[in-house]
């Protein structure tokens, strides 16, 4: 009986001492976050030139697809 209640009293001290290292652990963090927020930006609309540079290589890809599924046909016809 008296085994068991030194280790309840083990396991709760341990506990308690995680959950000690835990806060101070997350008010360290805090702190230093608060040190240097974070930056904000604002998102920028994309160009004419990098809409049309999209769809450009959007289309290469479909059209270098196509001619790999064409080159299969043919080699085995």
């Amino acid at each position: 009986m008296k085994k068991k209640q030194i280790k309840e009293a083990q396991q709760s001290a341990q506990t308690n001492t995680n959950a000690n290292v835990d806060q101070i652990l997350e008010d360290e963090v805090n702190r230093q976050l608060d040190k240097k927020p974070m930056p904000k930006f604002e998102k920028k609309k994309k160009t004419k030139y990098q809409k049309w540079t999209l769809g450009m290589s959007i289309f290469m890809v479909i059209v270098m697809a196509g001619s790999v599924i064409y080159a299969a046909i043919s080699a085995i016809a």
